[in-house]
């Protein structure tokens, strides 16, 4: 029986130069880090499974690097990563990535590019990323440096989850009682409006 190479390559699999040859060749193509054959669609369990092979288990992908495994933002340049204030996980400095300690709880989060076991030994795995209302919330609380006003991004997000306009981003901000909920407060205004121009929301 035929090895089945993984739906995401790494070096670990070819050697850099047989992957860079296969991607100039039209038979693979690059997603995040790394790459994936091109009969495979680009979408948000592939960007998903190629940020798992970046960091440890316990990572949960937020903000940006959220937004973008959604489809729904470019990637950015250095990846946005948390981890439960209680997870007592270690993560290796990188330039590719930055890992915070934030109160999250599980059900704010989805896991994302998972597979069912087989017998050729694809494993389960996927990765842990912030559900779109609370990647709403935190780019409400912390707008991008680069994007100061990101009421259009946190509008479809909030589509995304199935909300009509932000009244369920003002009650998890008062319920939560979260850091910068004033700067939220703020965002979410803009976003509202931005919500007038977008169509009938579709619940994920």
């Amino acid at each position: 029986m035929p090895i089945r190479l993984p739906d995401v390559l790494s070096p670990g699999d070819l050697p850099l130069a047989e992957l860079s040859s296969l991607c100039l060749d039209g038979e693979l193509f690059r997603v995040g880090d790394f790459w994936s054959p091109v009969d495979l669609a680009e979408d948000r369990d592939q960007r998903a499974r190629s940020l798992a092979l970046l960091v440890p288990v316990k990572a949960i992908a937020e903000r940006l690097t959220a937004a973008w495994v959604y489809g729904l933002a470019p990637e950015p340049e250095r990846h946005q990563f948390c981890v439960p204030i209680t997870a007592r996980a270690y993560f290796p400095p990188s330039p590719r990535f930055g890992v915070r300690e934030v109160v999250c709880d599980l059900e704010d989060t989805i896991r994302v590019g998972a597979r069912t076991a087989h017998r050729d030994g694809i494993q389960p795995g996927g990765l842990l990323v912030t559900r779109p209302l609370r990647t709403a919330l935190d780019l409400a609380r912390w707008p991008p440096p680069k994007s100061p006003a990101p009421a259009a991004l946190i509008a479809t997000l909030l589509r995304l989850a199935g909300h009509p306009d932000t009244s369920a981003a003002r009650r998890a901000c008062a319920i939560d009682r979260l850091p910068y909920t004033h700067r939220a407060l703020v965002q979410l205004d803009a976003a509202e409006t931005a919500m007038q121009a977008l169509g009938k929301p579709t619940r994920r």
